[in-house]
């Protein structure tokens, strides 16, 4: 098995692009809600001031939550080397160091799950792979995940591989492949919790895949849990104390301390739209779609009560009345502090980006187009 894709993550501050001609506007903080176009090219759409900017970043295929100081972090695939930037509100670009390999014989590429931004921005963690310089034989890479403070300029890494290699040591059990599929980072940073995918090559073309959900936090790594399907993380609290995940298309949380797990009951009819981007932080709460017909429901985790913030497709309709046919798309992304949330609406012959209030008071068309990107909204960012 080989993995040919490389990808390169941008880090950007979010706070001012281009000053505004109106010092009190200019004075104001603003939301912002980020999302790429039909060619992967990152639009920035101003909720204050209620207008697009293009920040220039292309070939986007993914973006993080927006952190609480106006961080947020974009994965570009591209076909040259890979590296982290910093990109400054004064227009400076800082690159954001890679692993050093001890010797010419290696390199490292990014590789595995999306990076993860701690919802403090201060904080990110990603994965790499160390590999025999330039070889596309994955079965002799390395997977490593990598954890940097920004204030402090500080990369710490752990080597995954060979964690898991110790840990099946004896057991009949080869980890030929090792891919981190998710991961999430704590609000503080000093928790990491993953996903791994370890793959034993057997003769005859034969695969025996087991599924993990690990943790790294204190410089250590330790197991949490162990799936025959794949693993997929939804959302934690900031302090990452009880996560949330899917398997097998059922939903769990566990006990990040403890490991102990339980069966959550997700209540949605549209399990489609649970991703990372559908949870908020700050409420509580994530996106959801329910029987009756209600379009846009936040739904508490810890109770089950709903907020009912699209209840029917008559509240676009009056609003924007050529807009007779549709339905919800596949994703739809809340703010950290749940307040506005932005989905795509796919009609009869265009889709449809819409940013709503969670009390339904404010609802915006901002593009149309195609958004094969799940866009996301931020809080207000202090100025």
């Amino acid at each position: 098995m080989k993995f040919a894709s490389i990808t390169l993550f941008v880090l950007i501050v979010c706070i001012a692009f281009s000053a505004c001609e109106d010092d009190v506007i200019d004075a104001l903080p603003s939301r912002y809600v980020y999302y790429t176009d039909v060619g992967y090219e990152v639009q920035r759409y101003d909720v204050t001031l209620k207008k697009i900017e293009q920040p220039g970043i292309s070939d986007v295929h993914a973006i993080t939550s927006v952190a609480q100081n106006g961080i947020v972090l974009f994965e570009k695939s591209t076909a040259a080397e890979a590296r982290l930037w910093g990109l400054c509100e004064d227009g400076s670009i800082i690159p954001v160091p890679m692993p050093v390999a001890e010797s010419p014989s290696e390199d490292y590429i990014y590789g595995g799950a999306h990076p993860s931004l701690s919802a403090e921005g201060h904080h990110a963690a990603w994965p790499v792979y160390r590999r025999p310089t330039g070889s596309s034989d994955s079965t002799a890479w390395v997977q490593i995940l990598c954890k940097f403070d920004c204030g402090a300029w500080d990369m710490a890494q752990v080597d995954i591989s060979t964690f898991l290699e110790s840990e099946f040591q004896n057991s009949g059990f080869s980890p030929d492949l090792v891919v981190v599929r998710d991961l999430q980072i704590s609000g503080d940073g000093s928790r990491v919790v993953f996903s791994v995918a370890v793959t034993d090559l057997q003769a005859a073309g034969m695969r025996n895949v087991q599924h993990l959900l690990m943790v790294w936090e204190n410089n250590d790594v330790r197991l949490l849990q162990g799936k025959e399907s794949a693993i997929d993380i939804l959302t934690f609290n900031p302090g990452c104390t009880v996560l949330y995940y899917a398997s097998g298309g059922d939903y769990f949380s566990i006990d990040c301390a403890a490991g102990i797990t339980s069966p959550f009951d997700l209540k949605t009819d549209r399990r489609d739209i649970i991703t990372p981007h559908s949870f908020s932080h700050g409420s509580g709460e994530y996106v959801s779609s329910v029987v009756d017909g209600e379009i846009i429901v936040l739904t508490r985790l810890s109770d089950g009560s709903r907020t009912v913030v699209l209840p029917n497709m008559r509240e676009l309709t009056i609003v924007y009345p050529e807009i007779n046919y549709g339905t919800l798309g596949d994703w739809a992304s809340v703010s950290p502090d749940g307040q506005w949330v932005v989905f795509p609406w796919l009609g009869d012959e265009e889709s449809h980006l819409f940013l709503i209030s969670r009390d339904g008071s404010d609802i915006r068309r901002i593009a149309t187009g195609s958004f094969p990107v799940p866009a996301v909204v931020s809080d207000e960012i202090p100025l």
